[in-house]
């Protein structure tokens, strides 16, 4: 059993005990594990590797570096991924590859896959570093069968209480044919972009917009006779 199945398991333990004690707690935040688990979800790479981020056009964007493992011997139909977050609103797109062509060249052969978000200089990762076209799309999981790669995915506008430099705990659903949810729960470091500096106009002065140039001031308190 791996580590997330474990602290699952935990605490549905714990809330079924404070049930039974008459607490009124809600089972369904922890779901008691199988016994023997059917697909695991790991988080793998570098810890700040895998982040909740800015776009510039303000949206939030996901990058989670993850291994897929089917534990059984039959393949699972994957319908969907949710990545469930404590804000309104958290549906994502998921990124869909771009082909690239060479420039200047006609033939079938001379192009590329990528995966690439949007703005100036969007994060760009090979198309065989990344796996949404693996799970994506009712793709079919083989048994005894493990995925690895990168998961990218855009939401909707990034909310103004995450902080640069926050963890977040998110849960990471994959939702097979039969609607079983697969969960698991995944560490996101948080990247804000740096604000853009406001455009200060100088203000001036009532005296000084009423005032005229010293030769004009000059030139008006001379009279002639």
């Amino acid at each position: 059993m791996s580590r997330t199945a474990l602290k699952t398991a935990e605490l549905h333990a714990s809330l079924a005990e404070l049930k039974r004690a008459g607490s009124p707690v809600d089972l369904s935040v922890a779901p008691k594990p199988d016994d023997r688990e059917t697909v695991e979800i790991e988080q793998v790479g570098g810890i700040h590797d895998s982040a909740i981020f800015e776009l510039p056009d303000g949206h939030v964007a996901v990058r989670a570096d993850i291994a897929v493992t089917n534990q059984t011997t039959r393949a699972i139909d994957v319908i969907d991924i949710e990545l469930r977050t404590p804000w309104v609103g958290s549906l994502w797109d998921w990124l869909k590859p771009q082909r690239i062509r060479f420039q200047g060249r006609a033939k079938p052969d001379s192009s590329f896959e990528v995966y690439q978000f949007p703005g100036k200089n969007g994060l760009q990762l090979p198309y065989e570093d990344v796996i949404n076209h693996v799970l994506l799309g009712r793709r079919r999981l083989p048994g005894r069968c493990q995925v690895q790669g990168w998961l990218l995915g855009i939401g909707r506008r990034m909310p103004a209480e995450l902080r640069h430099g926050q963890w977040l705990d998110l849960s990471l659903v994959l939702i097979g044919s039969d609607h079983r949810e697969y969960p698991s729960t995944i560490r996101l470091w948080t990247e804000r972009l740096d604000p853009r500096p406001k455009m200060v106009t100088p203000r001036t002065s009532l005296f000084e917009q009423d005032a005229l140039p010293p030769r004009e001031v000059a030139r008006t308190a001379v009279r002639t006779a």
